[in-house]
């Protein structure tokens, strides 16, 4: 079976290539444009790991992370998120949230996700 990963992007072009990305690297791709949607796909069949790109607006990825806190896969399902966010804001945002494993800046290297994904999925996965 493959390692499965829920893209969410509400931005249709980077959730394609994104999604291409992850595909050509073997992992199972699974997407959503939304926390909701997001969180639909985790309760349905949880992935591996979650990529939540946070160029959105911010509520709906807060929402998101707050309702996965509160859920019985908060600390079985690593997140990585990809931010515009300012440190203020993030830090904010990412105050005692469990299950980010990595915070990425964007514009973010397709090298630097690909190896943020692997290790947050090696890390939960040990």
């Amino acid at each position: 079976m493959k390692t499965s990963i829920v893209l969410v992007d509400d931005v249709p072009e980077s959730q394609d290539s994104s999604s291409a990305l992850l595909t050509a690297e073997g992992y199972e791709v699974s997407t959503a444009s939304d926390g909701e949607g997001a969180l639909e796909l985790l309760l349905n069949r949880p992935p591996n790991a979650v990529l939540f790109q946070i160029l959105q607006p911010a509520k709906g990825a807060i929402d998101f992370v707050r309702r996965l806190a509160l859920s019985r896969h908060a600390l079985s399902v690593p997140v990585v998120l990809v931010t515009a966010l300012n440190e203020y804001q993030l830090a904010s945002f990412l105050n005692g949230v469990p299950g980010v494993r990595k915070v990425l800046y964007s514009p973010c290297p397709p090298a630097v996700l690909m190896d943020a994904v692997a290790q947050a999925i090696r890390y939960f996965n040990r």
